[in-house]
């Protein structure tokens, strides 16, 4: 079997409402979606980067290709070497993801029973929502949208701040309130704060219990993470923006975070299977960032089915995943069976073949900007 297309998918659609954090507003949604074409008549499909100025220039790297040489094609895609290097690295994980869904279908089994063991079928995710809108009273708004995931079966919600501290800490409070004990209230600042502002923040949300802070400083700031992690009772959380050697060398050698948060449109599923038993190692929890379609939030249920619990401990906090629940007009209308919350509170790992979503691609072709083709 070999590799005989690749088609680049640049999707687009405006909002109905904008929404904002810290850095921020949006009035619309993107996002790219990977097609590779074999001669074995496979499709399969990825949701992020491929590394397309690489593929533009050097289409051999992958056409002509065996898809079973994923590793080798990701190896030589991504800029591999020394700390130089590291910051430059090309994105690629969207045509590893389609490329692992090609190697998936050829061989009748799901994702998850080829990047390791498959330690459960089932994954609790948290909610990502209450962004700034354009509410009269925001405290309020939030609260609102809280009790409404809350209702919909959530058991732990991440909130936006990084809109100075006084703000932040009246809007944990009133979202907590609204929520009470029974879900859990993580925080993302997006590295709005330098670390004295974030250390003096942090002693005031400290009372919350929150599950976890996510990005309170820049991801360069590695010394203001440690400074945190020092002082502070809350877990802290980061790692979406860096690649894979930034990710092994930064933050998990040296255990920088408490839980780390990969982008699979990053690292691909071949960087997520590399890092897995180094997080595992070095006793930091795997929580993937997720924030596109139906597709990689497939693909993040079949790496965090092959996530180790890091302790042995009953009543450890369970693996989990981010599932966006922000107005995306495309999010799961691209796939005939999107992953969708069941009545537990959990997502099923698909069982089909590769990722095990069916893409409707005229549904990629209405909300299509722009189509790249690499033969």
């Amino acid at each position: 079997m070999k590799i005989t297309r690749v088609r680049i998918h640049k999707l687009h659609a405006p909002l109905r409402e904008r929404f904002g954090w810290s850095l921020n507003w949006t009035n619309e949604r993107t996002a790219t979606l990977v097609e590779v074409a074999t001669d074995d008549g496979i499709t399969g499909w990825g949701d992020g980067e491929a590394a397309e100025e690489t593929l533009l220039r050097r289409p051999d790297v992958v056409i002509g290709r065996s898809p079973f040489e994923v590793e080798a094609i990701f190896d030589e895609l991504r800029v591999s070497g020394g700390p130089q290097e590291r910051s430059v690295a090309a994105r690629c994980g969207g045509l590893d993801m389609a490329i692992w869904d090609v190697i998936g279908q050829a061989l009748g089994k799901p994702v998850a029973r080829l990047l390791g063991r498959q330690y459960r079928n089932r994954i609790r995710p948290y909610c990502t929502a209450l962004y700034r809108k354009d509410w009269a009273d925001l405290a309020q708004g939030l609260a609102e949208e809280a009790r409404m995931w809350k209702g919909r079966g959530f058991h732990a919600i991440k909130m936006k701040i990084g809109y100075g501290a006084e703000l932040d800490v009246h809007l944990v409070k009133t979202v907590k309130n609204a929520v009470g004990d029974g879900v859990g209230l993580a925080v993302d600042s997006n590295c709005a704060y330098d670390a004295g502002a974030a250390l003096a923040l942090g002693a005031q949300l400290e009372p919350f219990h929150l599950l976890w802070w996510e990005e309170p400083v820049l991801a360069s700031d590695h010394e203001g993470y440690r400074r945190l992690r020092g002082q502070l009772r809350i877990p802290l959380a980061g790692g979406e923006t860096l690649n894979l050697d930034q990710l092994i060398c930064d933050y998990i050698q040296t255990r920088l975070v408490d839980i780390l948060q990969p982008e699979v449109e990053i690292i691909g599923l071949t960087g997520a299977r590399r890092i897995t038993p180094l997080c595992w190692l070095n006793y930091i929890r795997l929580a993937p960032h997720n924030w596109s379609t139906a597709i990689r939030t497939a693909s993040i249920l079949h790496w965090t089915a092959t996530i180790p619990p890091v302790t042995q401990g009953l009543y450890g906090w369970p693996v989990t995943l981010e599932f966006d629940q922000t107005e995306h007009p495309f999010r799961d209308a691209v796939v005939a069976n999107p992953p969708r919350l069941e009545e537990d509170g959990c997502l099923a790992v698909p069982a089909l073949p590769g990722l095990g979503v069916q893409v409707r691609p005229h549904v990629v072709a209405e909300f299509r900007k722009e189509l790249i083709e690499v033969v």
